[in-house]
């Protein structure tokens, strides 16, 4: 049976909270790691995560194609990265100009924790220690 746990405080650790035009959230554009035993299901959740994540906005709410390109679009992230194939496991990050809402964080968790448990694989998503060397690392393309 899957078994998704998300660390708590997983965006204090990745930057100051405040009030801002987008509501409380954070200072940050988010990091996402996954520790599993099974890394290959695990990065292939979180890519199928990075994709839908390109439509979230700052509510949280996943918007359709004509959601964005409407007349009033929402405010999304403007890159999401590949994969990163780490030591500790799969991460990827989420450019969001430095400001994360919290309406914004939970969508994507709640997307995250959605896909690793559609793999059926046990998992911890956590934010990376500062000292994780990952641009180096193999990558794994959103686009498959």
């Amino acid at each position: 049976m899957a078994n998704v746990t998300v660390e708590p405080h997983l965006f204090d650790r990745q930057g100051e909270k405040h009030e801002a035009a987008l509501g409380s959230g954070w200072e940050t554009s988010p990091m996402f790691l996954v520790v599993s035993d099974n890394r290959d299901k695990a990065a292939k959740a979180l890519r199928a995560a990075a994709v839908r994540f390109y439509s979230v906005d700052q509510n949280g709410a996943e918007l359709t194609r004509e959601e964005m390109t409407g007349e009033f679009p929402q405010y999304t992230p403007n890159y999401v990265s590949d994969v990163y194939l780490t030591d500790l496991g799969p991460l990827i990050y989420a450019d969001t100009k430095g400001e994360l809402s919290t309406g914004m964080a939970d969508g994507m968790l709640r997307i995250l924790v959605a896909e690793l448990r559609s793999q059926g694989i046990t998992a911890v998503v956590t934010a990376p220690p500062k000292s994780l060397s990952w641009e180096d690392a193999p990558t794994m393309r959103l686009s498959p």
